[in-house]
């Protein structure tokens, strides 16, 4: 009787320590996520947000997350993510500066999408401004994902682009439309000395609409002058 009731209370501590396992993989919601690596140690990953509330100026304050590396300007960082938004598979990635490769459809984006949900099954729940330290030597660290995966499904390998540059620098975003158009050139993040991220968008393109009505103002405002000069 004894052993039974230990057996059965050794079964039950097993099946509650697998569901908080289980609890504690967040489900990828779409969201931008960064992360850091010197390729050793721990990976510091963040959540950004959506990329749709993304503003121009927009600072993160991670000091205090990586205040574990003795030195950011040997950090190895970048940003990805990936949503589908009523059919339409869009992934973002900062490529160092150089315009990433297109996603050539909707397999392509489902490998990719798989790469960054694993990096997000790290979480324990969804949201903006969750974070989390991992070895860097596991399967879903930032390092292992982008840098030195050897998996098909790691990042670098499903999208092939490694999104990382290395240091206090600035990193163009792009975002990819699966089996769409050329990628197109969002903004950037840059990284200060002191751990803070900040995101530049890429100015609005002025229409052709608005330089001829400068012009017109400006013709109007000469014709004034000369009269009044006159």
């Amino acid at each position: 009787m004894i052993m039974k009731k230990l057996y059965r209370t050794a079964l039950l501590a097993a099946l509650g320590l697998a569901s908080m396992v289980t609890a504690q993989a967040a489900t990828y919601n779409g969201d931008l996520i960064v992360g850091f690596t010197t390729q050793s140690g721990s990976d510091v990953i963040y959540d950004l947000g959506a990329e749709s509330s993304l503003t121009s100026g927009e600072t993160w304050n991670l000091s205090s997350l990586l205040s574990g590396f003795s030195s950011l300007s040997g950090v190895n960082w970048g940003v990805i993510g990936a949503q589908n938004n009523s059919g339409t598979r869009n992934l973002w990635s900062t490529t160092s500066g150089f315009t990433p490769d297109p996603v050539a459809g909707i397999a392509a984006w489902n490998k990719d999408n798989t790469a960054i949900a694993s990096i997000y099954s790290n979480f324990g729940i969804a949201g903006a401004g969750q974070s989390l330290s991992i070895t860097s030597t596991d399967d879903n660290s930032w390092n292992m994902q982008t840098i030195n995966g050897s998996l098909g499904a790691q990042f670098i390998n499903a999208y092939g682009n490694n999104p990382n540059v290395q240091g206090l620098t600035s990193d163009s975003l792009y975002g990819i439309v699966a089996g769409g158009s050329d990628p197109t050139l969002l903004g950037s993040f840059a990284l200060d000395n002191t751990g803070t991220l900040t995101f530049t968008a890429v100015p609005e393109p002025i229409t052709f609409g608005a330089f001829a009505g400068a012009g017109l103002l400006l013709v109007s405002l000469r014709n004034q002058l000369r009269r009044k000069q006159a």
